[in-house]
C-alpha cells in the first residue's frame, strides 16, 4: 500500500501519551495543537515516501533484514526521533480583542442626581490633587459663583497653559483657571457661617481628589468638633478663635504632610486654642488701648 494513503494513527489513544506530551513541550503547544501538529507530520512524511512508524514519528524504509539488527535497535532508533529537537512551528500570535479606550460606558439605569453640586475653581481642584493647601474662600458662596462665570466667560483671546495631570498625562487648560484668584481669603477672614458652609463642598472635593476614606472622616471630625465646641456659646468672641485655630492648624496640617509628618486634624489641641484665644483677647485689648490714645490726642490737640 502507498504510505501516503495509510490511514493516520488515532494519537488521542493512551499509547500515544507520551508522544503527544513530548510534543507539547518541546513546541510550547497544548493538547489540540500538538494533536494536530502530529497528523500534519504524518501526512507531509507519508506523502514523501516515508515509513510511518507506531508512534506517529517517520522514518525513511528499513531495507536491512530483521536477523541483522541489534538487539532494541527500533526502541532506540524511536528513542533518539523523539529527543531530537524538532524544527520550530510558526505560530500565529493570539488574537488581541479591539478596546477603544476612548469608547464611553455608563449604567444605563442611573440618572442624574436631584441636586447638582457647585463645581469650584479649577486652581483649588489641582491643588487639592495635589494634596497642597487650598484656601477655603474657594469653597463659598463667592468663590463658586466666580468659579461659574469664569466658566461661562468665553474670551477668545484667553491664554492656554499646558499642564501634567495624572499618570504622566498632559492636559491644555485656561491659563487664568490655574491661578489664584485675586478676591481669594483666608480662612480666619471668613464668617463663621461663611466657614461652615465651605463644608460639604470642600469635603465632596477631597473625596474627588482621592486622599482616601480616612482623611475625609478626619476633616469631617475637624468641622464636626469645631461646629460643637464649647467655645460657640461665647458668641462672636469664641467663634473667631475657632476661626484662627482652624486656619492655623489646617495650614500646619499640609505643611507636616509634605513632610511625612501629617496628623489627625479631627482631634482639637484644647491647649493650643486656648493659647489663640489669648492671643486674640491680648491684640483686641492693644487695638483698643491705641484707639483710647488716639481719641484723648485729637481732644487734646483740638483743645
Amino acid at each position: 500500500m502507498d504510505p501516503a494513503q495509510q490511514r493516520p494513527p488515532d494519537f488521542t489513544q493512551p499509547g500515544f501519551a507520551r508522544l503527544v506530551e513530548l510534543t507539547m513541550a518541546e513546541e510550547f503547544l497544548n493538547r489540540e495543537e500538538a494533536l494536530e501538529l502530529l497528523n500534519q507530520q504524518w501526512a507531509a512524511r507519508g506523502a514523501a515516501g516515508l515509513q510511518p512508524d507506531r508512534g506517529g514519528g517517520q522514518r525513511p524504509p528499513d531495507n536491512n533484514p530483521p536477523e541483522d539488527r541489534q538487539p532494541n535497535e527500533g526502541n532506540n532508533a524511536q528513542r533518539e526521533q523523539q529527543n531530537q529537537p524538532a524544527e520550530p512551528r510558526p505560530r500565529s500570535p493570539t488574537p488581541v480583542p479591539d478596546v477603544n479606550k476612548d469608547l464611553i460606558t455608563f449604567d444605563a439605569t442611573a440618572r442624574v442626581a436631584s441636586t447638582l453640586a457647585s463645581r469650584p475653581a479649577d486652581y483649588a481642584i489641582k491643588r487639592l490633587s495635589d494634596k497642597k493647601h487650598v484656601p477655603l474662600w474657594y469653597f463659598t458662596r463667592e468663590g463658586l459663583r466666580e468659579a461659574a462665570q469664569s466658566v461661562r466667560r468665553a474670551d477668545e483671546n484667553e491664554t492656554l497653559a499646558i499642564t501634567q495631570a495624572a499618570e504622566g498625562n498632559m492636559t491644555v487648560r485656561a491659563a487664568n483657571s490655574l491661578t489664584a484668584s485675586k478676591n481669594a481669603k483666608l480662612d480666619h477672614c471668613l464668617t463663621y457661617a461663611e466657614y461652615m458652609f465651605t463644608k460639604n463642598h470642600f469635603l465632596m472635593a477631597v473625596e474627588n481628589a482621592k486622599w482616601g476614606n480616612e482623611a475625609l472622616d478626619m476633616f469631617n471630625w475637624f468641622f464636626h468638633n469645631l461646629d460643637n465646641h464649647q467655645l460657640r456659646e461665647e458668641g462672636d468672641r469664641g467663634e473667631l478663635a475657632l476661626l484662627h485655630y482652624a486656619s492655623r492648624v489646617r495650614l500646619d496640617w499640609h505643611d507636616k504632610l509634605a513632610l511625612g509628618k501629617a496628623y489627625n486634624i479631627g482631634i482639637i489641641n484644647e491647649e493650643l486654642l486656648a493659647k489663640v484665644a489669648r492671643e486674640l483677647d491680648a491684640r483686641d485689648v492693644k487695638n483698643g488701648l491705641n484707639q483710647a490714645c488716639t481719641i484723648l490726642l485729637h481732644l487734646y490737640q483740638h483743645h
